[in-house]
This record gives structure tokens, C-alpha cells and sequence, in this order.
């Protein structure tokens, strides 16, 4: 039995649920969570909520989702320091840092809501901050 969370962000309403759909961690106990709203899902997965632990299973979820003609809508992540959720597509993410997040796979990232915060935890502890874009470039072209 699937236990969720509901989150509410801007007017959209999202289920957590416990366990990561692509892997099977648990995903509220990630420091990484994501939230997905698939608007036209497909044979294999249908439209609904759906909790990732990482960006690594996000990827992965919209490889195969896109590949079969469903799409995705709003993506919550959750920001690391406030631990809120928050906008993926406007996060900062903080990658190749000495940080390791709790519930996560590699490539190792962590999300902020504000690029101040993001700089803040990057002087501590080191890495490269990234947009939204960019870092889900890095996740594909990353070599497992």
C-alpha cells in the first residue's frame, strides 16, 4: 500500500508518494525528491502523481514516458536547505560537491529555491551550480 503527501505549490496540487517509481527507494526520505505530474501518460504508465528519489529516475521516467507519447507537467524538487518543495524548471542545483544527499543516486546534485542559498552551500562545499537545463544535460551525459 502506497502511503502519499500531499503538497500543494502555486495552485498545483501533488501526491509524494513513499517509494520512487523508477527504482524503488524511498523517495520521502530522500534529500533529492521529486514530484511529477504526468498530464498524458501512456500503456505502461498512466496520468497521475508520481515520487522520484533523484534526477537520475526523473530522467529516466521522461526517457521512457516520451517515448511512448506521454508528457510531463509541473516537477517539484525539494530544496535541500528549506526542505520545501519547489519548482525543478527554477531551481539551482548544486553539483560535484563534497555533499553527499541522503536517498539519492549519482550523479550527486542538491536543489535550491534561490541562487543565494545555492552560492552559500558552494563556498562551503565546493562544486558548480547549474540551471535546470544544464543539469539534467549533465545527468544524461554523465558516465555511469
Amino acid at each position: 500500500m502506497l502511503f502519499a503527501t500531499v503538497i500543494s505549490i502555486r495552485g498545483i496540487e501533488a501526491y509524494g508518494f513513499e517509494r520512487c517509481i523508477m527504482c524503488g527507494m524511498d523517495a520521502d526520505k530522500s534529500e533529492t525528491k521529486y514530484i511529477v505530474i504526468v498530464e498524458k501518460g501512456s500503456k505502461e504508465l498512466k496520468k497521475g502523481d508520481y515520487g522520484l528519489c533523484c534526477l537520475h529516475c526523473l530522467v529516466l521516467l521522461r526517457k521512457n514516458l516520451e517515448a511512448r507519447g506521454g508528457t510531463m507537467g509541473s516537477i517539484l524538487t525539494m530544496d535541500y536547505n528549506t526542505k520545501e518543495m519547489t519548482d525543478a524548471r527554477k531551481a539551482f542545483y548544486l553539483i560535484e560537491s563534497e555533499l553527499i544527499p541522503k536517498g539519492s543516486m549519482v550523479p550527486f546534485m542538491l536543489a535550491f529555491k534561490d541562487q543565494g542559498t545555492a552560492e552559500t552551500f558552494k563556498k562551503v562545499y565546493s562544486g558548480i551550480i547549474l540551471n535546470w537545463k544544464k543539469t539534467v544535460k549533465y545527468v544524461i551525459e554523465y558516465k555511469y
